[in-house]
């Protein structure tokens, strides 16, 4: 009787207890970014550490480099280019090669946008046109676009149509 009495009465404090205890979100530190690599879009790009300090180092422009896994620090991505070395995405974009013909739609001028997802004035596709794409990336929001030239995205939304072509190694 005494055992079970005290038994009862841990139950009771373990349940109280944890009917109080407050829930903690865990962020994810990286994710592995198999097949992707990063290009360099500014005239240089520091390298950083895993906590985000500088480390001395920097890459030259528009020089492009695999990527182990995407860190996400102070609410920034950072791009693993070497054991332990992360590339800053204010100076650099992740893509992944894709190649694929695709078709963008007809009813409507298609706009281009650069890396940066800005979409180009002085640029627009051709409605009902196909185009060669090599690579794709993806926008924060989780939108792919694909490149149809240096520097030149189309929205997978405009695109109506996409035939997915020999790999590119």
């Amino acid at each position: 009787m005494k055992k079970t009495s005290m038994l009862f009465i841990a139950a009771s404090v373990l349940g109280i207890g944890s009917a109080f205890a407050t829930a903690t979100t865990a962020q994810a530190g990286s994710v592995t970014a198999k097949n992707y690599t990063a290009e360099v879009s500014s005239n240089q790009a520091t390298l950083y550490d895993d906590s985000g300090d500088n480390i001395d180092v920097a890459l030259p422009a528009k020089s492009t480099w695999a990527v182990g896994n995407v860190t996400n620090i102070n609410g920034k991505d950072y791009y693993e280019v070497s054991t332990g070395a992360y590339l800053s995405s204010d100076d650099s974009y992740l893509y992944k090669k894709r190649p694929e013909v695709i078709k963008v739609a007809s009813d409507h001028s298609v706009p281009i946008y650069n890396h940066n997802f800005e979409e180009r004035d002085d640029l627009s596709v051709t409605p009902g046109s196909s185009w060669y794409s090599d690579s794709v990336i993806t926008s924060q929001s989780g939108i792919p676009y694909v490149r149809i030239s240096t520097d030149a995205y189309v929205s997978m939304y405009d695109v109506i149509e996409q035939k997915v072509t020999s790999s590119i190694s």
